[in-house]
């Protein structure tokens, strides 16, 4: 493929997967617990690849103009994906009265068991599991505060068996009348940076050893209320439709490009 193209077909691709990230942001405008996602690019030089042997060389065939004045890669420059990175901004507070729906006011996680380990999600519409269990709303166990590296079973929240009213304060603590059933574990990470999401609503922490949860002391639990998507739709749309017009232009680019070509193959050849 010709030089010339690179910037373009680079350009529109990384347009579509913006295209992609933000039309599921907006997919996703009434999920609670929902954390919008945005993608960073940048420029890709091949200059920075060739930064260890930049020696002049003696040319061995026809004197070319770039042999004249070398762009050492400079020519070569498009465009590619840096990644895609959360925002974890707080949502707005909406009450449901429900006293298993439970709002997390300030940068703090809700600490979960699943399949694939432990996972931390924001999205506190709870529920009790036929065996008691206290789970989120797709059935994975929350834990209590206790030791990390143990086995999440042992950290398990029952609720059944319990006549008094679920009463949940503003630390995590939940409490049945007057008896103390079990802390919630609510944690927070000095790095959000290191935090990703495995699917809408649970999230990773990618370095465990380096940036440990600890316990939250910046985040109040407000009972019977949930904190809504942090997704602004008409932020969104506007960025979906400057994406969607950006994404024409690099199209328009490639076609003028190819243009070019064919005349230098056809007419050009031809003198």
């Amino acid at each position: 493929m010709s030089k010339p193209l690179w910037p373009a077909v680079s350009g529109a691709v990384a347009r579509d997967m913006q295209v992609e990230v933000i039309s599921n942001n907006l997919a996703n405008v009434n999920t609670n617990g929902f954390k919008k996602d945005s993608v960073d690019f940048k420029e890709y030089l091949s200059k920075t690849e060739k930064e260890g042997d930049l020696t002049a060389d003696i040319p061995r065939s026809p004197i070319k103009d770039k042999d004249l004045y070398p762009l050492e890669g400079r020519d070569q420059s498009f465009v590619i994906v840096n990644g895609t990175h959360t925002s974890f901004k707080t949502g707005g507070l909406k009450v449901t009265d429900n006293p298993l729906d439970l709002a997390l006011s300030g940068p703090g996680f809700l600490e979960i068991s699943t399949p694939g380990g432990i996972r931390y999600t924001k999205a506190g519409s709870l529920k009790i599991a036929p065996d008691g269990r206290l789970v989120t709303s797709e059935g994975h166990p929350v834990l209590s505060k206790g030791d990390s590296g143990g086995d999440p079973a042992s950290r398990f929240i029952q609720l059944n068996g319990r006549d008094g009213a679920i009463h949940i304060n503003d630390t995590g603590e939940i409490y049945s009348g007057d008896d103390l059933i079990a802390p919630l574990s609510i944690v927070e990470f000095g790095d959000l940076k290191t935090i990703r999401k495995t699917g809408s609503l649970y999230f990773e922490n990618k370095n465990g050893t380096g940036n440990p949860p600890q316990t939250a002391t910046a985040t109040l639990i407000k009972q019977g209320m949930l904190e809504t998507s942090n997704v602004n739709p008409v932020e969104e749309i506007s960025n979906l439709i400057r994406a969607n017009r950006m994404f024409e232009q690099d199209l328009k680019a490639m076609k003028t490009v190819n243009e070019m070509l064919q005349r230098e193959a056809n007419d050009i050849g031809k003198l």
